[in-house]
């Protein structure tokens, strides 16, 4: 059970070190110097993860079939 915790954790900051990488999050933040408080904003590009997602699926049925082509 703890492998599978670490295993979900590791790819969880995979995912999000490529996400931020990408494009796909952004954080933004604003202060108030009034009253002390500082906002901070996560913004998902959910356009920009679809359209990576479809160029992965493209090259990954790319590599198949040029694999396949060589084992052939």
């Amino acid at each position: 059970m703890k492998r599978l915790i670490s295993f979900v954790f590791v790819l969880a900051l995979i995912v999000t070190g490529v996400g931020f990488y990408r494009g796909w999050f952004t954080v933004a933040s604003e202060s108030d110097a009034r009253n002390h408080k500082v906002d901070v904003h996560l913004t998902v590009d959910t356009q920009k993860v679809k359209e990576d997602s479809e160029v992965l699926k493209v090259k990954a049925k790319a590599l198949k079939d040029t694999v396949s082509e060589k084992t052939e």
